[in-house]
């Protein structure tokens, strides 16, 4: 256990979880980790005394760049980088409740293609994630495919994705999303959102290999994905029908977001954000209906996909086995 410190982010480096070292990915030099965390360099050397894991020799160390994230996003400083780019791209949660369920316009692509710098082997396959915001009473509008061959399965129907051979897919159209704060009528569902809320959990940014472990929920930590399966298990133990839902935000296209749907006393399936729980607690100002466990609150900039939990929005199979480069643009129109 660490010894108790006087430098503020020497108890944040107490209170947060740092990536075991079997995911740990030196990324990032001590310049880099300093200026994110905005520290000097004899508080940087504190921070890896005391535990921030390193490697490299002494004074040329290379970090981890999700453990200095999630170090600068609970310092509490107000003053890093990360704490103002999250309080910026999360702005929106601020709005009305009037704003965040109004509906919305917006323009979607999504693309896969080979990693590889010198081209892709022949035969590569290629599968996207469709957006189906009709599921939450939107819709989708002027969807195209490149290459063309691949309209073929992107039009309405039953299929969840998109899939075509080639060095690379797009998939692009325009999404008209919706929010929604219904009233959760189960007593029993109501209970279980209170718990998690009083849990007092930290969003954590963690390697893709953690992300869905239920077991850092006990301890303290979650990601979007966690959270979600933690919440749809505990809805099933108590009779409640729920399942995890993958997607996007508009507005942070970068992030496949993750959230629950739950079939609620009144027969409607209803949506939990567990994510929502987490970050507004970083972002002064957030609206509380939030946090209100007697609420589904439902942003309009949620996109869902047919999938859950643990699936891939996108993905490319090739004889090499290069790893696939995936972009997101996600932006309102208006």
């Amino acid at each position: 256990m660490r010894r108790a410190a006087a430098h503020p982010l020497l108890r944040t480096l107490d209170g947060i979880l740092v990536i075991p070292p079997e995911h740990h990915r030196p990324d990032t030099g001590r310049a880099e980790a300093a200026a994110t965390l905005a520290c000097d360099d004899r508080t940087l050397s504190d921070l890896i005394r005391h535990g921030l894991p390193a490697t490299g020799e002494r004074g040329r160390e290379r970090l981890d760049s999700r453990d200095v994230f999630n170090l600068a996003l609970y310092s509490g400083s107000g003053r890093t980088g990360v704490e103002r780019g999250v309080a910026a791209a999360l702005g929106w949660t601020r709005s009305s409740c009037e704003d965040l369920i109004t509906p919305r316009m917006s323009r979607f692509e999504l693309r896969v293609a080979c990693g590889a710098p010198d081209g892709c082997a022949p035969g590569a396959r290629n599968t996207l994630a469709r957006p189906r915001t009709g599921a939450y009473g939107g819709k989708v509008r002027q969807v195209r495919a490149h290459p063309a061959g691949a309209a073929r399965n992107v039009p309405a129907g039953t299929s969840a994705t998109a899939r075509a051979s080639g060095p690379a897919l797009t998939l692009s159209a325009v999404l008209r999303t919706v929010g929604d704060c219904p009233v959760l009528r189960s007593p029993a569902l109501r209970a279980i959102l209170r718990e998690f809320m009083g849990a007092e959990l930290r969003w954590l940014r963690l390697p893709e290999a953690m992300r869905n472990d239920e077991s850092l929920i006990p301890r303290g930590f979650a990601s979007c994905g966690s959270a979600s399966r933690y919440i749809a298990r505990l809805c099933r133990e108590e009779g409640i029908p729920a399942t995890t839902r993958i997607g996007w935000l508009v507005g942070l296209p970068d992030l496949v977001h993750a959230w629950v749907e739950v079939e609620d006393e009144d027969g409607v399936t209803k949506v939990i954000d567990p994510t929502f729980v987490l970050l507004s607690e970083v972002v002064p100002g957030a609206n509380p209906m939030l946090r209100d466990p007697g609420i589904a609150f439902r942003t309009n900039r949620l996109i869902p996909t047919a999938l859950g939990v643990g699936a891939d929005v996108a993905s490319h199979t090739c004889a090499a086995g290069h790893v696939p480069h995936i972009t997101t643009t996600l932006d309102l129109l208006g």
